[in-house]
């Protein structure tokens, strides 16, 4: 994997908040990269992504979880989103997991132009993408989320700058 470059940490106090947080990364991540999401049912993945869709132009009630699907394309924004949910794979040994990402275009999209989130990152099987983010979501209450970011590789230490920037920008806002 490539080292990690910077890491943000910040806590979202509702599934609007933690929907607001992923349309401001959207703005700040060029293509192509990778946002690789870890944390427990309920945390605010799928909210984050509807946030993250919004932010690229992407309507985003058109965004679920793509648990029975795996993988979902969405197109019509600045850049096309691929959305995978690992869930169901989590019982899967290596082989067949890694099988799978192959049949769903999962590693394709990695390797691909532009931006793909996969949820439960945790079960993915594959080479680490070169531009990667790994968002890590932590329950802390009801509605309280603790999100922590780390950037991998290339051109990351700008985007987290960027983000950092434009979250101070929003919170003074």
């Amino acid at each position: 994997m490539p080292s990690v470059t910077e890491e943000i940490s910040l806590s979202t106090a509702s599934p609007e908040d933690t929907e607001r947080f992923g349309a401001i990364v959207a703005e700040c991540l060029p293509a192509p990269a990778v946002l690789g999401l870890r944390g427990p049912l309920g945390a605010g993945k799928t909210c984050f992504v509807r946030g993250f869709a919004s932010g690229l132009g992407i309507d985003p009630d058109q965004v679920c979880s793509p648990s029975f699907v795996y993988l979902v394309e969405y197109e019509g924004g600045r850049e096309t989103l691929v959305h995978a949910d690992l869930y169901r794979l989590g019982d899967m040994s290596p082989e067949a997991c890694e099988t799978a990402l192959i049949d769903i275009g999962l590693l394709e999209a990695i390797q691909g132009s532009g931006l793909t989130v996969v949820e439960w990152w945790e079960y993915y099987r594959g080479e680490i993408p070169e531009r990667f983010v790994s968002v890590e979501f932590s329950i802390e209450t009801a509605e309280d989320r603790a999100v922590k970011l780390s950037f991998h590789g290339d051109g990351m230490t700008t985007v987290a700058s960027k983000l950092r920037e434009r979250l101070a920008k929003d919170d003074s806002g």
